[in-house]
């Protein structure tokens, strides 16, 4: 605890930064296939997304801040590639049957890893790859 009254903060939550340059398409897959929920809060005067979140609970929990933001800050931009997430999840299994079952492939087998995890990779839409253990 020293270190921690030393330094001044704690982490509280993370939410990494996603880029897309079709936020509403990006905001309908994460519904679809991970069956996540999204919320696209703020649009310019074309309608077009400029900034939103994607979260794998539901809105009420979320706005009543009752457990830590867990999902994607989106933003509009071209998307970078690579790993963006390193997402612990319970029942991997689960996840991966309902993201097959969602008619996505781009996702790998889940591997028993040589520390006992579990452990895929799920590429979205805009090719970013999220690393899923369990």
């Amino acid at each position: 605890m020293s270190r921690f009254s030393a330094k001044g903060y704690f982490v509280r939550e993370n939410a990494p930064i996603y880029l897309t340059p079709d936020m509403d398409r990006t905001a309908q897959w994460f519904e679809e296939v991970l069956g996540w929920y999204s919320n696209i809060v703020e649009r310019d005067g074309e309608g077009r997304g400029q900034y939103g979140v994607v979260f794998d609970t539901p809105p009420e929990i979320e706005a009543a801040h009752l457990a830590p933001f867990t999902g994607f800050q989106l933003f509009p931009g071209e998307p970078i590639g690579g790993e963006i997430s390193f997402m612990q999840v319970q029942g991997i299994d689960g996840l991966y049957e309902h993201v097959t079952g969602a008619g996505w492939q781009d996702i790998t087998p889940v591997e028993v890893q040589p520390w006992g995890g579990k452990v895929c990779r799920i590429t979205t839409i805009d090719g970013y790859t999220i690393r899923v253990f369990q």
